[in-house]
């Protein structure tokens, strides 16, 4: 009866330890959430500072309703000393920025076929523009730019034969937007090709100035293409 007993106590012991390992494996490969604990740290974008100087060669003209027949004049000199601020949204976002600065620049018309030659005129418009700078960039060298905004301006001078007069609007103010590519060279230095597309939403002339009955319409507008020198001072 004793070697009975013995084998059912073995037998017993033997299934209790085959049980409680089983338990241990089902333990170690229960499926169950699995935390990724990993730390992906993203690079941080510096803000930038520039200085920089553009020239820009422009095609203008005044959009008149009535149609007077104008014909547009180029504006061969145009200059701005320009502040560009670009700073990352987040620090992470790296493509905004703001652009502030002084234009001086020339528009107009000429050879009405209306024969008006007191009613020609290009002015000369000293403007503060204060538009978003978009930039995107493209490996360490190239970046690819936007910019759309408002300026304001002041007409301070005029080619009319009598100079101003009481019809002439000489404060200026409206829209601009422009793209173009910059080329990075050294560590401080970008060089930026631009067209940009200004409209002014100042009429240069009061609505009256033909006439009290039948209004006239004149909003100048430019077509530019500019080459720019910018220092990245910070």
């Amino acid at each position: 009866m004793r070697p009975v007993l013995a084998i059912i106590s073995f037998t017993l012991l033997l299934f209790t330890a085959v049980s409680a390992n089983a338990q241990d494996d089902t333990v170690k490969i229960k499926p169950g959430i699995q935390w990724d604990t990993a730390v992906v740290i993203k690079p941080t974008h510096r803000p930038e500072h520039l200085i920089g100087v553009r020239y820009d060669y422009s095609f203008t003209d005044v959009s008149m309703t009535p149609d007077m027949g104008t014909k547009g004049v180029n504006s061969p000199v145009n200059i701005a000393v320009l502040y560009t601020y670009y700073h990352p949204l987040w620090n992470v976002i790296d493509i905004f920025g703001l652009q502030t600065g002084l234009r001086y620049t020339r528009y107009g018309f000429v050879n009405s076929e209306y024969n008006f030659s007191r009613f020609q005129q290009t002015v000369s418009v000293i403007e503060l523009p204060l538009i978003s700078a978009f930039h995107i960039d493209l490996g360490e060298h190239f970046r690819i730019l936007l910019s759309i905004g408002p300026f304001i301006g002041y007409r301070f001078a005029t080619t009319k034969e009598n100079g101003f007069d009481c019809f002439d609007n000489r404060i200026d103010y409206g829209l601009q937007g422009g793209a173009g590519l910059a080329y990075i060279f050294g560590r401080r230095f970008e060089l930026h090709l631009e067209g940009t597309f200004h409209y002014s939403l100042s009429m240069l002339y009061h609505p009256e100035k033909m006439s009290s009955i039948s209004w006239l319409y004149s909003y100048p507008w430019q077509a530019s293409i500019s080459l720019g020198l910018h220092v990245k001072i910070k």
